[in-house]
């Protein structure tokens, strides 16, 4: 089978040689050009040979011009609508033509997208965050609607230059906020994200971030393939098979990969395609691995995929 045969089948639930394989580490270039950027993810995949190929997006969500931080209901009101072409987000398109068209008839790849109150804690709101979501619900909401369509309006434009699919990263766990939070502040936006670019792209991804998740409330969000980190908070990979019809996606321990050896990478691997079955599988990571992690860990990895 092609990389493009083993992913399509795979999400079908029909038989493959091996499930597909994927890993990925933040390059650290959120600063450098498309073409470099580009480059990096390519020459990743080619060196690792992946099934499937994670686009890292690093790029930022802009500042309002002006602002270091967003702290106030007032602040909030400076955000709006995106030509997302002419902001950072760009140079991730442009990062993404490229690599379509290096990989056009070779491999699949997703492009990564943090969900609406994850881009604004993490580029705009920061440590302000728990302040906006007890004492300025409404002005949140509000700002939250506003990223959304901006992160709607990229994600459409991605797909357009190739993506396979959108892989969003939801930290909907205790770790980050509460289950009440969750419900009034992500789970609205993510659906209303996911509803929007539905049809456009055949292996959405939702990847569960977080060692306390609130998973029973993620199982309905309508995407191809669930990822999460098996190994570090759970559910373990037999048990979320009992509890999910969606194609899994996990097995490797991202937190002590670059610290455990070739065998022991290799008996992950082995038990976790042993719970999963032979189908509706992806084997990769939990979450990004280090970027020190040496290549023979993921060779390992890669080859026990495919014993």
């Amino acid at each position: 089978m092609n990389k493009f045969e083993r992913l399509r089948a795979t999400l079908a639930g029909k038989p493959v040689d091996h499930p597909p394989f994927s890993v990925w580490y933040h390059f650290g270039n959120q600063h450098a050009s498309p073409e470099l950027t580009a480059r990096v993810h390519l020459d990743f995949f080619e060196y690792y040979d992946l099934d499937l190929l994670k686009v890292m997006n690093d790029y930022d969500y802009p500042m309002p011009e002006g602002m270091q931080v967003m702290s106030t209901p007032a602040d909030l009101k400076r955000l709006h609508p995106l030509e997302v072409a002419r902001t950072p987000m760009g140079q991730q398109l442009k990062a993404l033509e490229i690599i379509a068209k290096s990989l056009k008839g070779k491999a699949p790849f997703v492009d990564t997208v943090f969900n609406a109150w994850n881009t604004l804690r993490r580029n705009l709101v920061k440590e302000a965050m728990p302040v906006l979501m007890a004492e300025y619900p409404e002005a949140l909401l509000e700002a939250l609607e506003v990223v959304n369509q901006n992160l709607i309006r990229y994600s459409l434009a991605s797909l357009e230059r190739g993506s396979a699919g959108i892989f969003l990263s939801v930290p909907a766990s205790a770790e980050f906020l509460t289950l009440e939070q969750y419900e009034n502040f992500m789970r609205p936006f993510d659906l209303e994200f996911l509803r929007a670019i539905a049809g456009k792209g055949g292996c959405h991804i939702l990847h569960a971030h977080g060692e306390k998740l609130f998973l029973d409330r993620l199982l309905d969000y309508p995407v191809q393939a669930l990822s999460w980190a098996d190994l570090n908070g759970g559910p373990v990979i037999s048990e979320a098979r009992k509890r999910t019809p969606l194609t899994l996606m996990g097995g490797i321990d991202h937190v002590k990969f670059a610290y455990i050896s070739t065998p022991a990478i290799r008996d992950q691997v082995k038990s976790a395609r042993s719970q999963a079955g032979k189908t509706k599988f992806i084997l990769a990571c939990g979450c990004s691995i280090p970027t020190y992690s040496f290549p023979p860990l993921i060779q390992a990895a890669r080859d026990a995929s495919r014993a």
